[in-house]
């Protein structure tokens, strides 16, 4: 697995990030620069001139360093597209924690990874040598133009026919797939590790189509700057030979496009967060706080009369009226709301409970019979033995275990309905996605970055939310939802933004009891990236459960405190759920809290300079636990862009040179 990694992280570092593109250089551009260049180079040394043999002619000189400088361009144009090899690595080392590869793709990558190194160490020689072209002898120029342009197996020319067979192997039906959809394969079941990427599988597949076209591109334009330098040196006229070496780098780029493209269209491009190394409250999750919570409470103080004449079952909706004779409700803190779904579970117990500052009300209860809520163990505070009696001979006076639905300053429960937008006048767009927890409001909260051309994004960081409590004089109730016991789900849908469309904003909106998530999306131009402000439209699922295919609820089963689990939270909902904020497990956890926590981990691939497209909430969570509402993003889809140009079919007038002895 460890040779694996280093494997994974060598092949990647050595491409470039397409996201950080700068001045919105891609490989389609660049390709198509390149073969423009060798055209006006050729067209230099094309041009005839007077030789005599055995003299080095000043001309010849005037023409290497002519050829020399444009050669310089082309690398400095490279140069510009291996910006992101840094976080690029970064990524792979994340990759790599997935581990568990098969053997055959094991050997593939191992081999990728030295072919890709072999000719970016011959790139790196040719811009040495172009560096300090005027200390340097004909010779050695001569020698890097000879091998650059070999039949030897191990020459530029067989590195690139044999990175070509990794993509795109000749014969299929006895090496398989190619690299990149094994890949792909690869990394999609890994789906545990994903999340840690900031990157889906269409961005990685996306990359690694960069990274080795424009390794292609180093090398078509080594080996026809060697066929000029060949040239100029008096050894041949190479006029076929170039041809032929552009008609080649034409077909290898085609078919590799065609691979990228049909890897790009399975692989997906969802990005969310799964569990941090450890959970931090505030950093990592938030939780909404007594909505609905385990509560003692005995029948005699839950009507007017003071009566027991009922059971516990009788009190489905009630709340406290009084506390005879200062028993035990006079010792916990009272439950100043609604009182709901009672229930007997036994006479008499054992009570520890939780300390002044807890957002809970007992850490655990033992009945007599037995059965205990929550995890019972050492009590700090000291256990309180809680006994029912009889009235009369005719009527129990029970305890209770019922759920408290408290609104008070201590009950962290509204979301923010305000719009977050990014500022589409000044062409940003949305590049991150988080919810935020400030004071007791959860807010949507969104990064952006300016769109530049080709998708190229520059990130500018987080917008601020706008802050409020809704306990503040000139707040508006169409602002915020509360949750309650009658409106406590939230719709958990995936939306993408129609094709020609970006991410420019998310909001949560009310549609009857449920809190619904909507994205904001804008049509742009790919290549200025000009947005289109005026047309944008903000796009939702308006399902519900009344519909003739209603939305379906997610359920939770037995949940406990979700960062007490142990084994890993996948997304466990599909778009068209909803799930509802319900109290935790009586058993393993008394009731004590409210479940679902939501996941407060920021989702920005590529840290702000990536371009999405849409957006999701969803649910990650396993059986037993009460899980995290969580964030998603969805990457641009790049696959109508993939194509490859071919260099341009002028064939100049040349003039052969005289040989030089």
């Amino acid at each position: 697995m460890a040779t694996l990694s280093r494997t994974l992280i060598a092949l990647l570092a050595l491409g470039a990030c397409a996201a950080l593109i700068d001045d919105a250089l891609d490989v389609i551009r660049l390709g198509k620069e390149i073969g423009e260049e060798v055209l006006n180079s050729w067209d230099i040394v094309g041009k005839s001139f007077n030789a005599s043999g055995g003299v080095e002619l000043p001309i010849i000189k005037r023409k290497e360093r002519v050829i020399l400088s444009k050669l310089a361009q082309v690398s400095r144009a490279i140069q510009r597209l291996e910006l992101g090899v840094e976080k690029t690595a970064a990524v792979a080392e994340l990759l790599a924690k997935s581990g568990g590869r098969g053997a055959r793709l094991e050997l593939r990558l191992h081999e990728m990874a030295d072919l890709l190194s072999r000719v970016s160490s011959a790139n790196r020689q040719m811009r040495e040598y172009v560096s300090i072209q005027q200390e340097l002898e004909p010779s050695t120029l001569q020698d890097f133009a000879e091998w650059c342009v070999s039949h030897d197996p191990g020459a530029l020319p067989g590195l690139l026919e044999r990175v070509h067979s990794l993509v795109v192997p000749p014969h299929t039906h006895l090496l398989g797939r190619g690299i990149l959809q094994l890949v792909l394969d690869d990394i999609q079941e890994q789906s545990q590790d994903l999340c840690e990427l900031q990157m889906s599988p269409h961005q990685l597949i996306y990359d690694m189509y960069n990274t080795i076209a424009l390794t292609e591109i180093k090398g078509y334009a080594m080996m026809q700057f060697s066929w000029i330098l060949l040239k100029i040196y008096g050894k041949g006229n190479y006029t076929e030979e170039a041809s032929l070496t552009r008609q080649r780098y034409a077909e290898r780029t085609e078919k590799t496009a065609a691979a990228a493209k049909a890897a790009l269209a399975m692989s997906k491009r969802g990005v969310y967060r799964c569990d941090p190394a450890q959970h931090k409250e505030g950093e990592t999750f938030a939780q909404v706080t007594r909505l609905l919570q385990g509560y003692i409470e005995n029948e005699v103080d839950m009507n007017t009369d003071g009566t027991c004449r009922d059971n516990c079952a009788y009190y489905s909706l009630a709340e406290r009226k009084g506390c005879f004779k200062e028993l035990y409700c006079a010792k916990q803190r009272p439950c100043n709301g609604r009182i709901l779904n009672c229930q007997y579970i036994d006479s008499d117990m054992w009570v520890c409970p939780a300390g002044r500052n807890s957002n809970r009300r007992y850490e655990w209860i033992e009945y007599e019979n037995g059965r205990t809520l929550g995890r019972a163990g050492q009590c700090t505070l000291g256990t309180t033995k809680v006994d029912s009696w009889w009235r009369w001979l005719f009527w129990h006076c029970s305890y209770c275990m019922c759920l408290c639905d408290e609104n008070t300053h201590e009950s962290d429960r509204y979301f923010s309905l305000i719009d977050a937008t990014s500022d589409v006048k000044n062409n940003k767009v949305v590049t991150g996605l988080r919810i935020a927890k400030v004071g007791r409001v959860f807010h949507l909260q969104i990064s952006e970055g300016v769109l530049g051309e080709r998708g190229a994004v520059t990130p500018s960081g987080w917008v601020p939310v706008v802050k409020f409590d809704p306990a503040d004089v000139g707040v508006a109730e169409t602002d915020y939802h509360t949750l309650t016991y009658e409106q406590r789900a939230i719709d958990l849908d995936e939306l993408d933004s129609p094709k020609g469309h970006v991410l420019t904003g998310v909001r949560w909106r009310m549609i009857g009891a449920h809190l619904h998530f909507e994205i904001r999306s804008t049509p742009f131009n790919y290549t200025t990236g000009r947005l289109a402000p005026d047309r944008s439209q903000w796009i939702s699922n308006d399902n519900t459960e009344g519909a003739e295919q209603p939305r379906k609820r997610l359920e939770l089963y037995k949940p406990d405190v979700p960062t007490r689990s142990a084994a890993p939270m996948p997304v466990d909902s599909t778009h068209d759920q909803y799930v509802e904020f319900v109290n935790s497990d009586f058993e393993a956890d008394a009731a004590q809290t409210t479940v679902p926590f939501l996941d407060v981990q920021p989702v920005e691939p590529m840290k702000g300079a990536s371009l999405a497209s849409g957006a999701g909430v969803v649910h990650r969570g396993s059986r037993g636990s009460g899980g995290f509402v969580s964030v998603k993003l969805f990457t641009y889809d790049y696959s109508p862009h993939v194509r490859a140009d071919p260099p341009p079919q002028h064939e100049p007038d040349f003039v052969p040179l005289p040989v030089i002895n």
